[in-house]
């Protein structure tokens, strides 16, 4: 049975997937959500981009191997122009400059689905980019945060499929 979660996040044309760390152990909670909004306004501004419209899926996870904190997140609502390894590149440098730890941002994979693309095994990809953190994102005790701009493109697709239906 397909979790709720990966149920609303497929419906979505995705452009960016990435994990984010932080250089601090400790931090509270709300330090490391501000640096994440921290470093998306500063890509909405570069990109020209309403921060409040900005789709985006947010969710925190403790590292299995040694119980670290880290971010996974997935980005989209930037001008199509901007969805290429450069801005991957940029928004790493905004996490870090934001006081950030390592990060790693890649385009999303349009040829796969949402569900295959959130919950694929370790190996499936021949290179093996970020699958193993990519298959954690939509499974077990999910903390997801959603934007404000999500929920209205969510929304959208909700009136879209309504008025499919009543056709």
């Amino acid at each position: 049975m397909e979790s709720p979660d990966v149920f609303v996040l497929t419906r979505v044309h995705w452009q960016f997937f990435g994990t984010l760390t932080f250089k601090k152990e400790k931090m509270p909670e709300r330090h490391r959500i501000g640096m994440y909004f921290a470093t998306l306004r500063t890509v909405a501004r570069k990109l020209r981009v309403f921060f409040p419209d900005l789709p985006w899926c947010l969710r925190q996870e403790t590292g299995e191997q040694f119980g670290r904190r880290h971010l996974h997140f997935l980005l989209t609502g930037l001008p199509r122009t901007n969805v290429n390894r450069t801005t991957c590149f940029f928004i790493m440098h905004a996490w870090e400059k934001h006081g950030g730890g390592m990060a790693r941002v890649r385009v999303f994979d349009d040829t796969l689905n949402g569900v295959g693309y959130v919950s694929k095994c370790l190996g499936t990809v021949p290179d093996g980019r970020d699958v193993y953190e990519s298959a954690k994102f939509a499974h077990g005790p999910s903390q997801l945060m959603l934007s404000s701009g999500l929920e209205r493109v969510l929304v959208g697709l909700d009136h879209v499929t309504e008025r499919r239906l009543a056709q």
